[in-house]
């Protein structure tokens, strides 16, 4: 996978949504991309939930946190957003937390279809996708492992349930830390 580098949003958000209709080459699945994060310490944010609470990444700091980025308009984020529910009703007592940074522009369609998907975990709102660029997302969905002391462990791109349960095992060797 070719790691692309967005100077402008429009731009951004027109090359994600190509390489959504490309699924031989960016949607195929679940990609743990190399990148000059992992092993970084987890850029901060601050970012307004669904719920109207502010949600601040360094308060989550002694759990391991999924960071999934998705959108409306992505199908396979939706189908993963669902998935990641049942993880957090699994996991969450061993020390789980997901957080799902929405893309969207507006607020009305990231609300509206967090409630029809009754997701359990805070989910986010990236309009200005501040956030997005501050974590160098270029395919969607993506999401980023991050392990107890705030450090990226992975970066996924894509989706796809076969990796799944790659991604799944690595969870669950971070919460065993």
């Amino acid at each position: 996978m070719t790691r692309l580098d967005f100077r402008t949003v429009p731009t951004r958000l027109a090359v994600i949504g190509v390489a959504l209709l490309l699924p031989g080459v960016y949607g195929a699945g679940a990609v743990f991309a190399a990148t000059g994060l992992t092993g970084a310490i987890a850029p901060d944010f601050v970012l307004k939930s669904v719920s109207g609470a502010n949600v601040r990444l360094s308060e989550y700091r002694g759990d391991v946190v999924l960071v999934n980025f998705w959108a409306t308009w992505c199908g396979e984020c939706r189908t993963q957003l669902a998935e990641l529910n049942e993880w957090q009703a699994t996991y969450e007592g061993a020390g789980l937390r997901l957080l799902a940074i929405n893309l969207d522009r507006r607020w009305t369609d990231m609300s509206k279809t967090a409630a029809a998907l009754e997701l359990s975990y805070p989910v986010l709102h990236d309009a200005a996708l501040e956030v997005s660029q501050l974590y160098e997302v270029s395919t969607m969905p993506a999401s980023v492992l991050i392990d107890r002391d705030g450090v990226i462990r992975d970066v996924i791109e894509g989706y796809g349930r076969r990796q799944d349960a790659d991604v799944l095992e690595r969870v669950r060797a971070l919460l065993r830390e």
